[in-house]
C-alpha cells in the first residue's frame, strides 16, 4: 500500500479502517515505513548507490546487459553520443508483435501516436500508444489503450527522435508503411523524424494542439480583441469551421471561402501561417481518414504513468522498472481476457481463441503467450491478405 499511495493517504486510510489500538500511532510511523521500504527496494534493484545522474546511467547500462538473461527483455537500446545525454529505448517483443498486428490496416487500424511526457525525471519520456483491437473494456465496449515502445531522452531535437523512430522502423521492416497512420502533436522536430523514419506513412496532427498554437499566433500578431482575430478563429476552429470538414471536397470549398472572405483583412504573417501550417496539417488528417483527430490517447497514458509514479521525479532505474511494471500489467490483463476474467473481454473476431480456466491453471502463461501470438497472427494475416 505504501508503494502506491502517499504516506498521508495510507495514514488516513489505516486510521479510518482499523481500531484505535491497531492503527499507526502517528503519521511518522507510516513515513518511516515508506522510507524503509523504498530503501530496501533500491538495495534489491542495485540502485542504492545512485548518488549522481551519471550513476543512474551506469545502472541503466548494467540493466541493458542483465535484461538479456530475461525471458522478455525491456531495456533494448542505449544511445550515447558525445556530450549529449544518452537515450534509452524500452520495449518488449510482445509490444512489437502487437504494433505489427494492430497498426497496419490503413484507416481501420489503430493510430500509432507519440507524445513527450514531462516531470518524470531529469529527462523526457516519449511514449508510443496504440489501441489493442483484440479486446474491449467490459464497461464501455471500447478498445483499451496500450503502451508501446518508450524512449528516455535528454534532448528534443530531430536527431534524437530519429534514433528512436528509426529503431522502431527497423523492427517493422516487414510491414507496409503505406498502411501505417502515425500521430503526434505539432512538434516540428518529432514530425520531421517521423517523416524520415516511416516513409510513405500517413501523419495526423492533434487538432487541439493546432487550435492552441493557432490562438497563440493570433494573439501575438493581432491581439485578443480585434474583429479579425475572431473571424479567423471562427472560420477555422468552431463547430462549422475548417476543422469540422470530414471530406476533401468540403475542406477545399471551406478553404476557398476563407481565402475570399476572411484573409483579405488579415496580416500577411497570419495568412502565411494558416496556408503553410494549419491548412496542410488539417488536410493531411482528412487524407489519413481521421479528421479532427486528437492526441488524447497519449495524454491519457501520460496521466496513468504520472499517477503510477505519484507525480514525483524518479531515478532512472526506478522509472524504468515502473514502466516495465505498467507494460507487464497491461498484458497480464489482456491475457486474463482469454479465459473470461478481468476488465477486458475478447472481441467476437477472436472469441475462438478463448480458453478454459482449467487449461489456464494447468499450463499458465505458456498458453496465454501462444494464444496471444495466434490472434496477433490472425490480424496480420488479414492485413497482408488485403494489401499483399
Amino acid at each position: 500500500m505504501t508503494k502506491q499511495q502517499s504516506a498521508k493517504a495510507v495514514y488516513n486510510k489505516l486510521t479510518a479502517d482499523l481500531a484505535i489500538d491497531a492503527a499507526p500511532r502517528n503519521a511518522a510511523v507510516v513515513h518511516d515505513r515508506k522510507y524503509r521500504e523504498a530503501r530496501k527496494d533500491c538495495q534489491n534493484n542495485g540502485t542504492d548507490h545512485c548518488r549522481t545522474f551519471a550513476d543512474e546511467f551506469q545502472c541503466v547500462f548494467d540493466m541493458l546487459h542483465s535484461d538479456r538473461a530475461l525471458a522478455e527483455p525491456f531495456v533494448h537500446y542505449v544511445v550515447a553520443t558525445g556530450e549529449w545525454v544518452p537515450s534509452v529505448i524500452l520495449y518488449t517483443e510482445c509490444q512489437m508483435h502487437e504494433l505489427k498486428a494492430f497498426c497496419f490496416n490503413g484507416s481501420s487500424s489503430s493510430v500509432l501516436s507519440f507524445d513527450k511526457t514531462f516531470n518524470l525525471e531529469a529527462i523526457y519520456v516519449t511514449v508510443a500508444v496504440y489501441k489493442n483491437l483484440a479486446v474491449v473494456r467490459r464497461r464501455t465496449n471500447e478498445h483499451p489503450l496500450f503502451i508501446g515502445p518508450l524512449c528516455l531522452h535528454g534532448h528534443s531535437d530531430a536527431e534524437t527522435y530519429s534514433f528512436f523512430f528509426s529503431h522502431i522502423a527497423s523492427r517493422l521492416l516487414d510491414c507496409p508503411f503505406s498502411q501505417l497512420i502515425i500521430g503526434a502533436d505539432e512538434e516540428q522536430a518529432m514530425r520531421k523524424a517521423m517523416t524520415h523514419a516511416f516513409p510513405g506513412s500517413f501523419q495526423v496532427t492533434c487538432t487541439g494542439h493546432m487550435q492552441n498554437n493557432g490562438n497563440k499566433k493570433l494573439d501575438s500578431v493581432v491581439g485578443k480583441r480585434l474583429g479579425v482575430r475572431h473571424a479567423v478563429h471562427n472560420a477555422i476552429f468552431v463547430s462549422n469551421g475548417l476543422t469540422s470538414c470530414d471530406d476533401i471536397m468540403a475542406f477545399d470549398n471551406r478553404v476557398k471561402h476563407i481565402r475570399n472572405n476572411v484573409f483579405s483583412d488579415c496580416p500577411a504573417s497570419i495568412v502565411q501561417y494558416c496556408e503553410s501550417c494549419l491548412h496542410s496539417l488539417l488536410h493531411d488528417n482528412i487524407i489519413a481518414g481521421h479528421p479532427g483527430w486528437m492526441n488524447n490517447n497519449c495524454e491519457s497514458v501520460n496521466h496513468v504513468i504520472k499517477q503510477y509514479t505519484q507525480w514525483r521525479p524518479q531515478q532512472l532505474p526506478d522509472l524504468i522498472n515502473k514502466l516495465r511494471d505498467l507494460v507487464r500489467g497491461q498484458y497480464t490483463e489482456a491475457d486474463r481476457a482469454l479465459c473470461g476474467r478481468g476488465e477486458l473481454q475478447l472481441v467476437s473476431t477472436y472469441s475462438k481463441r478463448r480458453i478454459t480456466i482449467d487449461r489456464w491453471k494447468s499450463v499458465g502463461c505458456t498458453v496465454a503467450k501462444s494464444q496471444r501470438r495466434l490472434f496477433q497472427t490472425d490480424c496480420r494475416s488479414a492485413v497482408f491478405n488485403v494489401h499483399g
